[in-house]
């Protein structure tokens, strides 16, 4: 009584909190009046009906179904509280009852209406649907098994490299369609993808592009691209002689080099599997000048801007 009497006595003193009070008073009276209004009237609302296909494991629609249906329902308003409230249960489509039996599943928008009949409010109006009907291609022919290839631009930085090849999770997928379709498509490809200026390994799961008139299981694929940072190498390297003539020895001044290469750091500890070499073919016999230039022989794919520390070296030629 004490809290009562403490806002009898608030309420005498502050004709503001009054005034505050009276004015909520009414809008509590306005909103009973319009909730009781609303709720014996008929009211248009708009339902989304999740929608799942139940259908034979051999059966591939060519088209997709739409997730959802855009039903326009009219009803008393209150009975939209079971629709503001409670989850909207599917509607499930069942391919024995709309198939054609000659490579078409269809419904019209009667159909549709008297099946959402069945999962909405039993005194509901369905005024309209979207879409209006549903006509979709199928096929129960077996997979055609094509070769899948990743439409990919990779581009590490300038300190980075490819060290390997694409890795695709997989190398084919099955299409799904029509005989005269399938007869046409011997591979397939995925959606493009670029990449520049890489410092790290690429891992990417890439869709399929679609194909008009047919499925491709699975939709998508990983890809993996291995990015290395390149590291700065130098060995000295022994001078490989070809096509000496037999009983003729070539003795080079030096006879190494000095091999400048950038390294994956995965293969720094290796040996680097880099030749030189000096070809007797290519010297130059009527020269005073006595060398012979030094060129590159095999260079791992791994590696990459080899530089010797010498273009050329002397030379004497012994024959036996």
């Amino acid at each position: 009584m004490k809290l009562w009497d403490k806002l009898q006595e608030r309420l005498r003193q502050s004709p503001r909190t009054r005034s505050i009070l009276l004015y909520l008073g009414f809008v509590v009276i306005s909103a009973v009046f319009w909730s009781f209004l609303t709720f014996n009237s008929d009211v248009q609302l708009d339902v989304e009906v999740p929608v799942e296909m139940s259908m034979p494991s051999n059966v591939h629609l060519l088209a997709k179904v739409p997730d959802t249906l855009t039903v326009t329902v009219r009803d008393r308003g209150y009975r939209f509280f079971s629709y503001l409230f409670h989850k909207t249960p599917k509607l499930t489509l069942r391919f024995s009852d709309y198939s054609d039996g000659n490579s078409s599943f269809k419904i019209d928008q009667s159909h549709l209406k008297k099946a959402l009949a069945h999962v909405l409010n039993k005194h509901a109006n369905i005024v309209s649907v979207l879409p209006e009907s549903i006509n979709i291609k199928f096929t129960d022919l077996p997979g055609k098994k094509v070769p899948v290839k990743a439409d990919i631009i990779v581009e590490p930085r300038e300190d980075y490299t490819q060290y390997g090849a694409l890795i695709q999770s997989q190398d084919s997928v099955l299409v799904f369609s029509d005989a005269k379709t399938l007869s046409e498509i011997n591979e397939v490809y995925t959606y493009h993808v670029e990449e520049l200026e890489l410092t790290d390994t690429l891992r990417r799961n890439v869709t399929i592009a679609p194909i008009n008139g047919a499925v491709v299981e699975p939709r998508s694929i990983n890809i993996m691209v291995p990015i290395e940072k390149l590291k700065p190498q130098s060995r000295r390297i022994k001078i490989a002689v070809r096509n000496a003539p037999k009983g003729v020895k070539m003795l080079l001044f030096p006879s190494d080099v000095e091999v400048k290469y950038m390294s994956p750091v995965s293969r720094i500890t290796e040996e680097a599997g880099i030749t030189a070499v000096v070809d007797y073919n290519s010297v130059d016999f009527g020269s005073h000048n006595n060398k012979v230039k030094v060129m590159i022989g095999e260079v791992p794919a791994a590696y990459q801007d080899v530089t010797f520390s010498h273009d050329s070296v002397e030379y004497i030629i012994e024959k036996h």
